[in-house]
């Protein structure tokens, strides 16, 4: 859970910020007239979460350019039955 300060602290107590995201690898949460306004974090576990999210995205990506590949491939009747597609294979593996 994220500390929340008002952004007054950060100008007054930079330091002291710093050093809590430093320590904790948590955010702090910094607020304007009661509502939140900034969040300061590590730049370290900041570059491990968007790296994280990165590699999110881009699975995210090629399941769906998966899925996309394969109803092209439905709507086109480029598709055969299971059965068939293991005796093609099975014949293959035979052939090698």
């Amino acid at each position: 859970m994220p500390a929340v300060k008002p952004i007054s602290d950060l100008q007054r107590n930079f330091d002291s910020i710093a050093d809590s995201c430093h320590k904790t690898k948590e955010p702090v949460c910094l607020t304007k007239n009661g509502s939140a306004s900034l969040v300061v974090m590590d730049a370290e576990v900041y570059n491990e979460q968007t790296r994280a999210l990165t590699a999110i995205q881009e699975r995210e990506d090629r399941i769906q350019q998966s899925i996309a590949r394969g109803y092209d491939d439905l709507v086109k009747d480029r598709v055969r039955p299971w059965k068939q597609a293991k005796a093609e294979a099975d014949r293959m593996r035979a052939i090698r």
